[in-house]
């Protein structure tokens, strides 16, 4: 579990520092300190799923893209059981 907090928090640094806005700036638009945008980068605590998505939103990406480290496809999975190969 301290591994994905980790994680995220890179993830969510990595982002934030990609569209070059500052902690101050993000805090002030999710309604929350600056401290806890630095806890959420450090793995001491996480944002709320609300706070994810406005983040997420923020930064240009998707909350799965900050959740998985990936970027998120769909998946035919009526396909997939069946065998056929995706193109």
């Amino acid at each position: 579990m301290k591994d994905r907090k980790k994680l995220l928090g890179q993830r969510l640094k990595t982002a934030r520092l990609g569209v070059r806005l500052g902690q101050e700036f993000v805090a002030t638009s999710a309604g929350v300190t600056r401290q806890s945008v630095s806890a959420w980068e450090t793995g001491a605590s996480c944002p709320s799923a609300i706070q994810l998505a406005d983040l997420a939103a923020l930064y240009c990406v998707s909350a799965h893209e900050l959740l998985f480290g990936e970027i998120y496809a769909q998946v035919d999975v009526l396909s997939m059981m069946r065998g056929e190969v995706a193109s």
